[in-house]
């Protein structure tokens, strides 16, 4: 095999020597927070530089030493929003565009002819393979931008620490710049490596063609290649639901991480979000920089355990085991059944039965009497603020257990308070489309007429539990719901095929003030085309939305 290049071989010769040249093209107040805008040149490609621009933030009546460096998601560019946020949390922050060149954008990287590649909207296949060598990709220039970056930081904080925060293919890109750079500490968001993968989940018998190019990818590309290199401690954040990121895989990358940082090391879950971090995980992300960048000394509790066993009384029982060298606050642990596709999963909390043992808390995992597979994770809140979580735990059972449950299909009814259903557009209500900084947004039940309960968001609502075999459907099943609106009101129900990316929807007229039935056959959801949904005995994530106030309640098969 030719051309592959390794974490090691691929940047053993890169010249990050050169000056930069920086300069500020202008600067702003904007309340308590200063931010510059900075163009420094980067790595020479043989046909010149390229032309790095920035945004670095800072409050307005002191000069910070700690700084973190945000690398967006390739799709997105510099958020003055979020450098506030940093900001207003006690780093200065510096944020780099490297998706280059977007039409109606004033200010970007600038990339020289002979690596058009590096801008998004030229990549290409340059993004996802590795037609020639790894040094002829996207990935290879944008991580130039980013070792440049660094010594930019460098050279203007004097020596102070520096952190990076990535958020997707930002993630990504920090994977490969903490394996060469630093850094004091990393915070990877929704990203963890395994792109060569895509679309072939862990728990599926299938695997991917491996050829040469394949191959290219995986040594010189994939994140998980540059695990065993990092130098300094990562926090990895993952949402769970998330069609663009395989949090199955993240535990796996977690443990290549070599045995200098992986004690140091941690990974975060944000359940019943989709593709976005909640407060929880914020609150994670902030005291891990602490630790790392500001030096402070921030307890970090030991990952939590998880063991699946069969009590004494036949029961399908998980214990949960926690730091002895901390208080817990709060804890708990999910459950979900059978299905391989990790965005489509549906997690409820598992039923709580005792303690057994110091530090060790047993839950009962009541599944459905023909599951086969289950998949089990818990979490603990420590009395300082900081959630740690267990690595999820996949256990095939078979035979008989006391707490099986049989089939239902009741999928929801206000007993089961918010289980079940989680938000459904973030893009409004997060900051940078990533992080929920107000947990009001969130489904929770309120009371509508004659004190009928429902459950709420005004974000939308979001369930996977159709994909649950206890819940699932059958190929002619009705979906019926209770539906209350506050006054005549069009509500919305949509139906996505994320394995085969088609949504199939239907609208239907309410009147306000009274609780009403709503039946809808899946044949009632259509395509933009036309085309019907022929079941809802398939794989989909089931989304409900009203522009006006609403209460859903008792969601069933018929």
């Amino acid at each position: 095999m030719s051309n592959i290049l390794t974490p090691i071989s691929l940047w053993k010769n890169f010249d990050d020597t050169l000056p930069l040249n920086a300069k500020v093209l202008g600067e702003k107040v904007d309340g308590e927070v200063k931010i510059q805008y900075i163009r420094f040149d980067g790595r020479d490609t043989g046909k010149g530089r390229v032309s790095v621009f920035g945004a670095y933030a800072e409050p307005i009546n002191f000069t910070s030493t700690e700084c973190i460096l945000i690398l967006p998601d390739s799709y997105d560019t510099i958020d003055e929003e979020l450098l506030k946020y940093f900001v207003k949390n006690g780093y200065s922050a510096f944020m780099v565009d490297y998706r280059g060149k977007v039409d109606g954008t004033e200010n970007y990287t600038v990339y020289p002819a002979n690596v058009y590649y590096a801008n998004l909207a030229q990549a290409g296949r340059r993004k996802d393979f590795v037609d020639e060598s790894a040094d002829k990709t996207s990935w290879y220039e944008w991580v130039s931008v980013g070792r440049y970056a660094y010594n930019y930081l460098n050279e203007r904080l004097n020596g102070g620490k520096i952190g990076v925060v990535g958020i997707r293919d930002g993630g990504e890109i920090a994977w490969k710049l903490i394996a060469s750079v630093n850094f004091s500490c990393a915070v990877t968001i929704s990203a963890a490596g395994w792109k060569a993968y895509e679309g072939y989940n862990k728990s599926s018998t299938a695997e991917p063609v491996l050829d040469e190019e394949r191959y290219r990818f995986i040594a010189g590309i994939d994140s998980q290649a540059y695990a065993p290199y990092i130098k300094c401690p990562v926090l990895m954040l993952c949402s769970v639901n998330d069609y663009r990121f395989d949090y199955d895989r993240a535990h796996d990358t977690f443990s290549r991480i070599n045995d200098k940082y992986l004690k140091q090391s941690m990974i975060a879950y944000s359940v019943k979000f989709s593709g976005f971090m909640g407060i929880e995980a914020c609150c994670d992300m902030f005291m891990f920089l602490d630790k790392n960048v500001k030096g402070r000394h921030v307890f970090l509790p030991k990952p939590s355990e998880i063991n699946i066993t069969v009590d004494e009384n036949d029961n399908l029982v998980a214990d949960a085991i926690f730091d002895e060298a901390g208080t817990v606050e709060k804890f708990g642990l999910y459950v979900a059944e059978d299905c391989k596709e990790s965005a489509l999963r549906e997690w409820s909390l598992a039923k709580y039965k005792g303690q057994t043992k110091p530090y060790t808390h047993r839950f009962y995992l009541d599944v459905y009497e023909k599951t086969s597979i289950v998949y089990a994770f818990c979490y603990a809140t420590y009395s300082n603020g900081f959630t740690v979580w267990s690595r999820i735990s996949v256990k095939k059972i078979s035979g008989k257990f006391r707490n099986m449950q049989s089939k239902c299909r009741v999928m929801y009814t206000s007993k089961n308070n918010v289980d079940c259903f989680i938000m459904t557009n973030r893009n409004e209500y997060a900051l940078s489309k990533i992080f929920l900084l107000n947990n009001d947004y969130l489904p929770k039940v309120v009371k509508k007429a004659k004190n009928i309960e429902g459950i709420y968001s005004e974000c939308g609502l979001t369930t996977y539990r159709i994909n649950s075999p206890r819940y699932s459907p059958n190929e002619d099943s009705v979906l019926k719901l209770d539906v209350f609106c506050d006054t005549d009101s069009k509500i919305s129900f949509l139906m996505r095929d994320i394995i085969n990316n088609e949504i199939y929807a239907v609208s239907v007229k309410v009147v306000g003030g009274v609780w009403q039935n709503v039946i809808l056959k899946s044949s009632y959801f259509k395509t933009e085309n036309g085309a019907p949904l022929n079941s809802f005995a398939s794989k989909l994530e089931f989304s409900i939305s009203c522009k006006n106030k609403y209460a859903i309640n008792n969601v069933m098969w018929l």
